[in-house]
C-alpha cells in the first residue's frame, strides 16, 4: 500500500453519520449529537426531514453548522425507512406520489444524492428484474436531475439475514462490478454508484471492484467493519462494527477508493443491536473517531 494515499486519507474523505447508527432518536437530538461528537454532514430520511419541516430543519443545520450529504427515502416505508427498488408494482406507483416534494425538500436542504437501495435477489426472474430495475432507475434518476440530485444506487453483498423486501429465489445484483454494469446497461447519467465497505467486504473485498467503477461513478460511501471471526458469507448487517474495530483492511480501501477519483462524505452506518445500546452521546462519539481515525493501524488503535 502507497503511503500517499493511506496517509492523506483523513483529509481527503469527510467524515458524516447515518440515522441509523443512532436509531430511533428524534432527528433534533440526531443533529445535535452529531454536530457535538465533530460530524460535518450527516445523512438523513427525508420522510424526517419534512416531517420536521424544510425551513426549521435548515435553520437547525446552520445552526450545528452540519450540512446533508445524503437523504434516503427517495421511495419511501413508512414515516422514516426507505423502500427498496424492486417493490411490487403497485407499491411504487404508491411511493411515486410525493416524489417532486421529497426531491424539492432534497434541494431545498441543499441536499445534493437520494440513496437507494437495489435488492440483490428477487421473486422475479432475473432478466424481468434487470428490465424493471434500469426502468426505475432511469425513471429516479431523471426526476432527480431537474432538482440537482443525484441517485445513489447501492448493491447488497450479504448473504444471510436479508430482510423479506430484498430477498426472493433469483439473483439480480449483489456487487459492484453488476451494479455498474447493470447503470451502464440503463445510460442513466444521473444515477451512480454508493459504495458499501461491509457489502464491498461480503463480496470479497477486492480493491479492484472499487478502482474498476472509474472517475465521477462513486456517488457515496458508506463505513463499518466486519468481525474477524466470520468469513465473508455470514456477515449480517447486525455484526457491523464501528470503523477500525475490526479486520476490514481499511488503507486497501481508502487507496481503491483514492484511485476511483473519491474525496466526498465516509457516512458510519451501523445495525449492530449491542452497539446501538451504547448511551447514543457515546455512539456519535466513538463513530466520529472511527470515520476519522480508521484508515491507519496507527490511526484506528483506541
Amino acid at each position: 500500500m502507497t503511503a500517499p494515499h493511506t496517509g492523506g486519507a483523513v483529509g481527503r474523505f469527510v467524515p458524516c453519520l447515518n440515522p441509523a447508527t443512532l436509531s430511533g432518536i428524534p432527528l433534533e437530538q440526531f443533529l445535535a449529537l452529531a454536530a457535538g461528537a465533530g460530524f460535518p454532514t450527516v445523512e438523513i430520511s427525508i420522510q424526517q426531514a419534512q416531517a420536521h419541516g424544510t425551513g426549521p430543519l435548515r435553520d437547525l443545520l446552520q445552526e450545528f453548522g452540519v450540512s446533508v450529504a445524503a437523504a434516503s427515502g427517495i421511495l419511501p416505508a413508512g414515516p422514516v425507512l426507505p423502500a427498496p427498488l424492486l417493490v411490487d408494482p403497485d407499491t411504487y406507483r404508491a411511493c411515486l406520489d410525493g416524489l417532486d416534494s421529497r426531491l424539492k425538500a432534497m434541494a431545498d436542504l441543499g441536499c445534493t444524492v437520494a440513496t437507494t437501495v437495489l435488492n440483490p435477489r428477487t421473486p422475479l426472474d432475473t432478466d424481468e428484474a434487470r428490465a424493471v430495475a434500469r426502468e426505475r432507475i432511469s425513471q429516479l434518476a431523471t426526476a432527480a436531475a431537474g432538482y440537482g440530485v443525484r441517485l445513489a444506487v447501492e448493491a447488497v453483498s450479504i448473504r444471510t439475514g436479508l430482510p423479506p423486501e430484498l430477498d426472493g429465489p433469483h439473483p439480480l445484483v449483489d456487487r459492484l462490478p453488476q451494479l455498474a454494469q447493470l447503470l451502464d446497461e440503463t445510460d442513466a447519467e444521473n444515477a451512480g454508484v454508493l459504495v458499501d465497505s461491509f457489502h464491498w467486504a461480503a463480496a470479497g473485498a477486492d480493491p479492484g471492484h472499487i478502482t474498476a467503477l472509474g472517475p465521477d461513478r462513486i456517488t457515496h460511501v458508506q463505513i463499518a467493519d466486519t468481525l474477524a471471526t466470520c468469513a465473508a458469507g455470514e456477515l449480517t448487517d447486525s455484526r457491523r462494527l464501528f470503523p477500525g474495530d475490526g479486520a476490514l483492511a481499511w488503507p486497501a480501501f481508502a487507496d481503491a477508493l483514492a484511485k476511483a477519483g473519491y474525496a466526498g462524505p465516509v457516512s458510519v452506518e451501523l445495525f449492530n443491536p449491542e452497539l446501538r445500546a451504547l448511551p447514543a452521546g457515546e455512539i456519535a462519539c466513538l463513530s466520529h473517531r472511527a470515520a476519522t481515525g480508521c484508515w491507519t493501524l496507527a490511526e484506528a488503535s483506541r
